[in-house]
């Protein structure tokens, strides 16, 4: 095997990996299961004969999760209406009443609207159907709310499980910036249809939301191990372990985890030119803790890596669209030529910053971070993430991009300089 091979990982294997996380069940941090993942990769590591296969402890502000509320009262209505709710992760618990104000999507063009209109949220509880509610941080502070009701769209009624704030995480205490200065809570699109329904009849709506989570010291443990290199550069491949707070969470990120095991396998071989650093991040649903952590206590070798390549949502049985994500230019077009090369093509290219994963630490720290994926999964952040829509055979073709990706790097080829703009022309996407 030379870098410039393709790498082909092996589904089967990808499968039964799947199999073993979907037995372990949840992996949120602080649980039994989340140790459980922790010994598995560790064994896992060890048994593929890596280098220097070690534990790397970290403190961070746990969240225990808890019951929430969400109960919605209209002018001169008879009866208050209560739905079913989870906590907004690492907002105020409440309770808190505000005047109920739906603002969309939350994109900078529903905040101009508002503005326009001299509309203000002060004291209000905003109903919002945002994707990322932890980049809404700032704005909905500034703006003195006094909660949101995050709107999910997960099928089956089912509410899913997610966090108010995410990343940047602190380090340490005081633990600044959690919780929140606003309560939150999570429903369902269904519920939300009522809700907004009653908003556009011109009736004033009353919201009074809150939850009984909790934050706490604690410490868990990223995974790592090593494929030595001739040389002091490095590349680094993460996938984190621990999942959101219900159901075996197979997508998220049992496929990622399952592709950094065989992507280890498949270049345990290749004697590089640079070293290959294995990470099995925890923390990540909750704040990206485990990477920001890493990153943290790694500093001298990371001014040595030439790129981190994320493994994070990988691939379901959904029929999704190919996302490449990285803020930097050339290695996002080293990546999209790679996955075209595979016959992988990406759908949508996206030049920026993102704070959603793994990767944004590492690109934050100036190391070339990539994200190449299949997103559009119904069940995401939910316990209808189950083994049964997970498809081996597309987490092993996703994974193999980035796996080919790793193993060019790690033989000697450099991250072309250069803005996605100048390569942009000379990639088919």
């Amino acid at each position: 095997m030379t870098g410039e091979d393709p790498i082909t990982l092996d589904a089967a294997a990808i499968g039964a990996t799947l199999d073993d996380l979907a037995e372990i069940g949840n992996r949120f941090c602080g649980t039994h299961g989340e140790a459980q993942a922790r010994a598995y990769v560790l064994g896992r590591f060890q048994e593929l004969g890596l280098a220097d296969v070690h534990l790397e402890e970290f403190a961070y502000l746990a969240w225990t999760p808890a019951p929430a509320s969400c109960v919605a009262r209209e002018t001169g209505g008879a009866h208050p209406r209560a739905y079913q709710a989870h906590p907004l992760q690492y907002t105020a618990p409440g309770p808190v009443s505000g005047q109920a104000i739906y603002i969309g999507g939350a994109e900078p063009a529903d905040f101009a609207r508002l503005d326009a209109a001299g509309v203000s949220l002060a004291d209000k509880v905003v109903v919002a159907h945002s994707v990322f509610p932890f980049d809404l941080v700032a704005l909905l502070s500034a703006r003195g709310i006094a909660g949101i009701v995050h709107v999910c769209e997960t099928p089956d009624a089912i509410v899913g499980n997610f966090t108010g704030a995410l990343y940047p995480p602190p380090l340490a205490p005081p633990w600044e910036g959690r919780p929140l200065p606003y309560a939150g809570v999570t429903i369902g699109h269904l519920a939300a249809r009522e809700l907004i329904s009653a908003l556009s009849c011109g009736t004033t709506v009353e919201l009074t939301i809150g939850h009984e989570g909790g934050c706490a010291p604690a410490t868990t443990a990223n995974v790592v191990g090593v494929i030595p290199g001739r040389g002091e550069e490095e590349v680094v491949l993460s996938a984190h372990y621990d999942s959101q707070a219900e159901g075996p969470c197979v997508y998220d990120n049992g496929s990622g985890l399952s592709g950094l095991i065989e992507t280890a396998r498949a270049l345990r071989d290749l004697a590089p030119e640079r070293r290959v650093v294995l990470l099995a991040s925890s923390a990540e649903e909750i704040g990206v803790w485990g990477a920001t952590a890493y990153v943290d206590a790694h500093r001298e070798e990371l001014a040595r890596a030439v790129a981190m390549i994320n493994l994070d949502g990988l691939a379901s049985a959904y029929p999704a669209q190919r996302e490449v994500w990285s803020s930097h230019g050339g290695l996002l077009s080293m990546a999209v030529q790679t996955g075209a090369a595979l016959g992988w093509r990406a759908d949508h290219v996206h030049h920026q910053r993102s704070t959603f994963s793994d990767h944004a630490p590492f690109g934050d720290a100036g190391v070339p971070s990539v994200l190449c994926w299949r997103p559009d999964y119904p069940y995401y952040h939910s316990r209808g993430d189950v083994r049964e829509l997970v498809d081996e055979a597309a987490v092993a073709e996703t994974a193999g991009v980035s796996a080919t990706l790793a193993a060019r790097l790690a033989q000697g080829a450099d991250v072309p300089e250069g803005d996605w703009s100048d390569a942009a022309a000379e990639v088919s996407v």
